[in-house]
């Protein structure tokens, strides 16, 4: 049984009430099973799914919500015990979820899953043809935190989401002259500069033009929102919204810092977990 100490914010009500929950053995009860997070087809909204506990069927279940950047847990709905499934809209917010199993008044939670998205801190990447790593990827198989990558192994092209170029063969040293660009991996083999990448199976994926809002859910996937490569990204800070042809995830990186006589720029970044979410409050 577990026992979990919740604040709920119910709806816009100024009450603040402490659940004990589990606390005793009052009646006999358990946790959802299998609790996940999905995205609608739309992906602006958020499909929960779970399975009946192992001590069978609830009264009710609970669905339970806590917005990014905040401490309560919102009390989103009551269902009956006999549905397993939830679609909630949060209205471009992302965050924790939660379900309860209500058995006798008292509260079985789930697991808790997130639709926040995972931050990795800003760091230096380098043009294609300067002295350092110019490509970047998010480690999907593990924590999905990002990572600089050389364009100069092909045993790095599973890794690299994206690479830093100005598609141009630059002198040796640099300068390395504006506009800069986010590009897809592929496109190095055949960049003016990339006479040094292998061929490889380098990845093919898609950026927006910059974004205006940061916090707003990112634009669906498409042939007029996301292109193979964005230029401009050294206006301080460029945000662009990334898609992951192959997995279908999303991700948002903000470029800051270009340094055109280094050859190098900041990259930050916040990866949506949830395959095809388009959300990324953060």
């Amino acid at each position: 049984m577990k026992k979990i100490a919740r604040i709920l914010a119910l709806g816009t009500a100024s009450l603040a009430l402490v659940v004990l929950v589990g606390c005793g053995d009052e009646t006999a009860g358990s946790e959802p099973q299998n609790f996940a997070l999905a995205a609608s087809n739309d992906g602006l909204e958020v499909i929960l799914t779970w399975g009946e506990p192992t001590d069978g069927q609830p009264d009710n279940y609970l669905v339970y919500f806590r917005e990014v950047g905040t401490t309560d847990w919102v009390l989103e709905e009551t269902l009956d015990g006999d549905v397993v499934t939830y679609t909630h809209d949060p209205v471009d917010a992302t965050g924790d979820y939660l379900v309860a199993a209500d058995f006798g008044g008292t509260e079985y939670d789930s697991d808790v899953e997130t639709t926040i998205p995972v931050h990795t801190a800003s760091m230096m990447i380098y043009e294609l043809e300067a002295a350092g790593n110019s490509g970047y990827g998010w480690g999907l198989s593990s924590d999905f935190t990002g990572s600089t990558y050389s364009m100069a192994n092909a045993a790095n092209a599973s890794l690299v989401d994206f690479y830093i170029t100005n598609f141009t063969d630059d002198p040796a040293g640099g300068p390395w002259p504006a506009p800069w660009s986010i590009a897809s991996p592929d496109l190095a083999p055949n960049d003016p500069g990339g006479s040094f990448v292998p061929a490889a199976s380098w990845r093919q994926n898609w950026f927006s033009d910059p974004i205006t809002d940061p916090q707003a859910a990112l634009p669906n996937y498409g042939a007029t929102t996301f292109f193979n490569y964005t230029e401009g990204i050294q206006t301080d800070p460029t945000f662009i919204g990334v898609y992951l042809g192959t997995e279908e995830h999303y991700g948002l990186v903000r470029f800051s810092g270009v340094n055109a006589t280094a050859g190098t720029i900041n990259v930050e970044a916040w990866f949506q977990t949830v395959q095809g979410l388009r959300l990324i409050a953060h």
